[in-house]
């Protein structure tokens, strides 16, 4: 009797337990654009690999890595600084020159990551990955800056051609 019921028990747990399955609504679009021609334009999101390849290029500015930038970069790009309306269009070759002549105030830059979300337009062939980051920046004079940053990069098939960043005081 004792078996009987311990196996009616047993069997009654496990037939209770069942897996229950939840729907969740996934959005293949998100977001508007609001300017231009664009608008109303949707977007979705891009790939990992591309905000692997932004984090890339945002860690290897701040470690003077040129040639991992170089690798990343199309032939040619553009960034857009936080201060100032004319972009600086580079190609390839020029990029060690260019960190070079950036980096001249510092010893070293220092960056952390926040997030990345590579998002597509609809109707764009790439994408723009929006990275955030803060940046402590140790000067030669000894003194320290600490600022927070936001790149938006954009990708299409694997390389960097246009940058833009803005900057706020931490």
């Amino acid at each position: 009797m004792k078996k009987f019921l311990k196996l009616t028990a047993l069997s009654l747990l496990l037939f209770s337990c069942e897996t229950k399955i939840k729907e969740v609504e996934v959005n293949a679009s998100a977001g508007t654009h609001y300017q231009g021609d664009d608008n109303g334009k949707k977007f979705s999101f891009g790939s990992d690999r591309d905000a692997e390849i932004a984090v890339g290029l945002v860690l290897a500015f701040a470690k003077k890595d040129s040639q991992l930038m170089m690798e990343i970069m199309a032939d040619s790009a553009a960034y857009f600084p936080p201060m100032g309306s004319k972009p600086i269009v580079a190609t390839k070759d020029e990029i060690p020159g260019i960190v070079e002549l950036l980096h001249q105030p510092y010893d070293s830059i220092n960056r952390k990551i926040w997030n990345a979300v590579p998002l597509v337009k609809d109707g764009e062939d790439f994408s723009k990955v929006t990275v955030t980051f803060l940046e402590k920046r140790y000067l030669k004079d000894g003194s320290e800056e600490s600022v927070a940053l936001v790149d938006r990069i954009s990708i299409k098939d694997g390389k960097i051609f246009r940058i833009y960043q803005w900057m706020g005081e931490r």
